[in-house]
């Protein structure tokens, strides 16, 4: 009976272990299967949300930042407040108007201010384009030094809200970063798209950081923001009457400065402005289209004018640039802008001693040849060449579209100084910039196109006048 008992229990038993196996190999695989859901879960809302994080620093179409996000927009003035504290060892009370501005002369009535010859303070907008201009300046800043795409990731994206529990997010973080490599290396779908997306995010904050550092050199020196203590609350966007862009001065270093204010691009309002404002700026010069800018107005030497003011200066304002109605009257317009001083060059001929016959006629020809341009040639060759460095900036953009900017032109109108053939050229105003991936700004392109062949024009025309001159001689 014990034996039959025993090889009952026996039997009972070795039918039993296959069914624990059984058991615990359902369990195991039940387990794997929920692990690798919960993985490939983790690894998918990691994935999206990183493409939305990277995404929200590049907005098609829109601002360089989110200008309705508050954390952004104090952080940027904060930045820009700061930076003025560092440079201003100046008081802005001692500023003054801003004496022969061209072009948009004040905004809301308030005049552009010199401060101690070397600096102007800009009236800043207290509407959105205000935010933008500062936004743009600071953006440069962020690259000046290097076009790195982390510290300018740092400038456009948004606060992170701290975590209190520190361990449990590392943990977190350390298995999600397992989770999206499992993924990618099973091949999962969502992950591998979201993966491609992140990239091209990515792409594309390191181009316009690339373009942004480039652009650096063509710009105004920018020293932040002053008449603002602190971001604002009583205002939208954080900045108030008082407050002013810092800048260099462009025409510091110049004896008689010349200066034209062009506002470049076939059109100059934002894509999405309602009809209204498109149809006001049409309005404003119907050519703008067709040559890609407008002459918004220009203030040259010419002492001997009859129309000429107390300092020797002629001045021409917005209309005159609205009534060049053909790109012939814009042609010699733009003659009109580059003759101050022509014939000056004969004083700076003198005697010279100490000087070999040769030299002295060599000084002479060149003396009488400069005394007989009716257009200052070498500076606007100067011209010519900044303006052409722009313009290949402009064919390298494929991601920003500059709406209603200018290029702000100077040389020195005093053609017997030292520095007769000094220029400088530079973009102004950037209170609508915004991004246009893959298309960069083909209208401001075309812009500067023209004003270069106009320019090269002249040069050609007058070169072969002086030759003439010459050869009748």
């Amino acid at each position: 009976l014990d034996q039959k008992n025993e090889a009952s229990t026996m039997a009972s038993m070795s039918s039993t272990l296959p069914r624990k196996s059984a058991h615990v190999a359902l369990a195991s695989v039940s387990v794997a299967v929920v692990f690798y859901k919960v993985l490939i879960w983790r690894a998918r809302s990691r994935a999206r949300k990183t493409v939305e994080r990277v995404q929200d620093l590049i907005e098609p179409g829109g601002p360089l930042i989110n200008i309705h996000a508050k954390e952004i927009r104090e952080r940027i003035l904060k930045r820009s407040i700061r930076r003025a504290s560092t440079w201003m060892t100046l008081s802005a009370k001692k500023a003054q108007p801003m004496m022969g501005q061209v072009g948009g002369a004040s905004i809301h009535k308030k005049p552009v201010l010199s401060l101690e010859r070397e600096y102007i303070l800009k009236p800043v907008l207290t509407d959105h384009r205000g935010l933008r201009e500062i936004a743009f300046y600071e953006a440069m800043e962020a690259v000046a030094k290097s076009p790195s795409s982390p510290s300018y990731s740092n400038f456009l994206k948004r606060n992170q809200p701290k975590n209190r529990f520190v361990i449990l997010h590392k943990l977190g973080e350390l298995f999600d970063t397992v989770a999206l490599a499992c993924a990618m290396i099973l091949q999962d779908k969502v992950v591998v798209s979201s993966e491609a997306a992140v990239k091209s995010a990515w792409r594309k904050v390191r181009r316009e950081a690339e373009m942004l550092h480039t652009l650096c050199k063509f710009t105004p020196p920018y020293y932040g923001i002053v008449g603002l203590k602190a971001p604002s609350p009583d205002s939208p966007f954080g900045v108030t009457d008082e407050t002013h862009l810092l800048l260099r001065d462009l025409t510091a270093n110049y004896s008689r400065p010349c200066v034209m204010d062009l506002k470049i691009g076939t059109t100059t309002y934002e894509p999405d402005a309602p009809s209204e404002k498109k149809n006001k700026e049409y309005g404003k010069y119907s050519q703008q289209g067709l040559l890609g800018f407008r002459i918004v107005g220009m203030r040259i030497y010419n002492p001997g004018h009859q129309d000429a003011d107390e300092s020797g200066y002629q001045s021409f304002g917005k209309q005159y640039g609205r009534d060049l109605s053909t790109k012939d009257k814009v042609k010699e317009a733009l003659k009109l802008f580059l003759g101050a001083g022509v014939g000056q060059s004969s004083k700076r001929g003198g005697s010279r001693t100490n000087e070999s016959s040769s030299s002295q006629s060599e000084a002479a020809a060149a003396a009488a040849a400069a005394a007989a341009e009716e257009v200052r040639v070498k500076s606007t060759s100067n011209i010519f060449l900044q303006v052409r460095l722009i313009q290949k900036w402009f064919e390298d953009n494929k991601a920003l579209l500059f709406c209603a900017s200018s290029l702000l032109v100077v040389y020195e109108g005093n053609a017997s100084c030292e520095a007769p053939d000094v220029t400088t050229v530079k973009m102004i105003d950037f209170g609508r910039v915004r991004r246009n991936h893959h298309k960069g700004d083909q209208g401001y392109l075309h812009g500067l196109t023209t004003l270069k062949a106009l320019l090269g024009e002249i040069i050609q025309d007058e070169e072969k006048r002086l030759a003439e001159l010459g050869a009748s001689k």
